[in-house]
């Protein structure tokens, strides 16, 4: 089973799609900015078409 993941982050505010409909949505001060990753927990993921745009 293959679903397309979307990421947003903007300032304090992350945001994460799953196959068109959000799943996350959160507010955290701690995290600004800094760098993207990627990982998986306890399973198996593979990854394509991954790019990163500036908003």
């Amino acid at each position: 089973m293959s679903l397309p993941l979307r990421i947003r982050a903007r300032g304090a505010r992350s945001e994460a799609f799953v196959d068109g409909r959000q799943a996350v949505d959160v507010t955290d001060t701690r995290h600004t900015g800094g760098r993207i990753g990627l990982n998986v927990f306890g399973g198996r993921a593979a990854y394509q078409d991954t790019f990163v745009t500036a908003l």
